[in-house]
């Protein structure tokens, strides 16, 4: 019954919870009985949603942050353009990041001379390291030379330009999911998410032929199952690992180089 109002997903988290509330009961305060939910079916949960721009796509939803346009096609005021979110798009792109880890990052936790940024609030609550590539470094240094000229002591990376209700100049800019739906509207790019700017850095990155060890690496992913979700984009990768086995073709080569065949 529950399944039916929640997803499986939901229903196998809620069933986690219980069964560990059975277990502590049972260990802790000597209940005699055994925990029912051991016996209970738990539901399968889907796979990890996979979506991606293509670089088309990724071009256009650019071009709307820079040049936002209408329905029509005429330009639209200022007030439609958000003033980070193509540096955060870029970024986002270029690294794999997810959106806190953006929007959390201070100028002190960018390193130009060894091109990595180092991230204090991660989903593992760890500190970890995230290589920048050339156009992730031009995005930082143009957001430098900003900081620069309009507030040269904000210790974030992305900043308000402009003062308003509850913020400020120099302030964190706390989210981008408004402009960002609405940037995603006007390029007609549907059924995306900022979330799914990380999907799209994996992605290329597999069609590219990247392993999927290295793609789990740059996601800093727990392990290499969270990263199999991106394997289909990469049909050949299968045949690429048995292409330089060649059995049966250096089998005959020995067959008639030596006159007879192996025993079997």
């Amino acid at each position: 019954l529950r399944c039916q109002s929640v997803s499986n997903g939901t229903t196998k988290r809620e069933l986690g919870v219980l069964s560990a509330a059975f277990n502590h009961a049972i260990k802790k305060h000597k209940w005699r009985i055994e925990n029912p939910c051991l016996k209970a079916e738990s539901p399968k949960e889907p796979k990890g949603r996979v979506r991606y721009l293509t670089h088309i796509e990724a071009g256009r939803l650019l071009q709307v942050t820079t040049s936002p346009v209408g329905m029509s096609g005429k330009p639209l005021t200022s007030q439609y353009k958000s003033p980070v979110l193509r540096d955060f798009i870029e970024l986002a792109l270029n690294t794999g990041c997810r959106k806190a880890e953006l929007l959390n990052l201070k100028w002190e936790h960018v390193d130009f001379s060894t091109r990595l940024l180092r991230l204090e609030q991660t989903k593992s609550g760890e500190w970890q390291t995230v290589p920048i590539n050339e156009d992730a470094r031009q995005v930082l240094v143009q957001r430098m030379r900003l900081r620069d000229e309009v507030c040269p002591q904000t210790p974030w990376v992305f900043f308000h330009l402009t003062s308003a209700l509850n913020t400020e100049v120099g302030g964190r800019v706390k989210d981008v999911r408004k402009a960002f739906s609405t940037a995603c509207r006007r390029a007609g790019i549907e059924n995306f998410h900022i979330q799914d700017l990380r999907h799209t850095f994996a992605s290329w990155l597999v069609m590219e032929g990247v392993p999927l060890f290295e793609v789990s690496k740059l996601l800093r992913h727990a392990s290499i199952q969270m990263t199999e979700r991106y394997a289909h984009l990469a049909p050949d990768y299968q045949h690429d690992a048995v292409a330089s086995l060649g059995f049966s073709t250096r089998f005959q080569h020995t067959e008639k180089k030596g006159g007879s065949a192996l025993p079997e």
